[in-house]
Parts: C-alpha cells; sequence; structure tokens
C-alpha cells in the first residue's frame, strides 16, 4: 500500500475519480441528447446509475445516490412524464411502490450502455487490460461497501 504521507506527489484518490466522472457525465449526455433524447437532464442520470432502476424502490434510489426521498420523486416524476418510467405496487407489498422502465426507458437505458462500452474500451486500451481489470475490481470492491451502507439505512 502507497504511503500518502510519504508521497505527497500522488492526488487524492477521490480528486482522480473526478475527471472520469465529468467525462462520463458529458459523454453520456451527449450520447442521449444525439440519439433524441433531449429531456434527459444531468439530474436523472443518478436514477440510471448501474444497476438501472427497473424494479427498484425510489427510496432506494434516493439513497444509492445520496438523495432525498423528496429529490428523487421529483426527478422520478419528470421521468415518468417523459414516458422514461411507470411506478408500480410492489408485487409482494401493495404498499410499496417499484420503479419500472417503460421501452422509451430501456432505449435511453441502451444508449447510455453503448457510451459506457465504448468509453471502457478507450479507458482498457490506454490503460492496459491488466491495470483496467485490476482498477475494475478494486472500484467493484468499494461498490459493495457502498452497496452494504444503503442496505444498512446509512
Amino acid at each position: 500500500m502507497i504511503d500518502r504521507a510519504v508521497d505527497a506527489a500522488l492526488p487524492p484518490v477521490g480528486a482522480l475519480l473526478r475527471r472520469p466522472a465529468v467525462l462520463v457525465r458529458h459523454e453520456v449526455m451527449a450520447s442521449l441528447h444525439a440519439a433524441g433524447f433531449d429531456d434527459v437532464l444531468p439530474a436523472h442520470l443518478g436514477v440510471f446509475q448501474y444497476p438501472g432502476p427497473d424494479g427498484q424502490r425510489p427510496g432506494v434510489l434516493a439513497l444509492r445516490t445520496k438523495a432525498s426521498k423528496q429529490a428523487m420523486n421529483h426527478l422520478l416524476h419528470q421521468l415518468e412524464a417523459g414516458g422514461y418510467i411507470t411506478r408500480e405496487s410492489h408485487p409482494d407489498d401493495r404498499r410499496t411502490r417499484v420503479v419500472r422502465l417503460t421501452e422509451r426507458g430501456w432505449a435511453a437505458s441502451a444508449v447510455i450502455k453503448e457510451t459506457m462500452v465504448r468509453l471502457e474500451k478507450e479507458w482498457a486500451q490506454a490503460l492496459g487490460d491488466a491495470v483496467y481489470d485490476d482498477l475494475a475490481r478494486a472500484l467493484m470492491k468499494l461498490e459493495a461497501v457502498f452497496d452494504e451502507q444503503v442496505s444498512a439505512g446509512t
């Protein structure tokens, strides 16, 4: 492990994650708009983030994005009005609602996935397959930690 106190020249990992995240948002938005999804806003990308909203409760989506339930419901209302999602009763608990992608929502998700595949190919080529695979595995470990926090409600 790198001793960050000794190697002060190495920037914080959080800072290094910023540029790829900004690039992803920019490229995804450009691809969506080029495909005719002009009403999708950058704020909506949180709803579409991996693993996607289909079958999820609005509260889970809010926790994943660190948004309030009210803010998430506002975004879901906008996406519902745009024809991307519907909200249905949960099959096991009629008091609970779940998000379902519509045909338009699946089409937008496909554009997002195509964009990500293109970016990941570029990044794997730039870093080399082994380094890129290590990066992906490390980020998946972090994702598991984040999922545990969501499950715990933190």
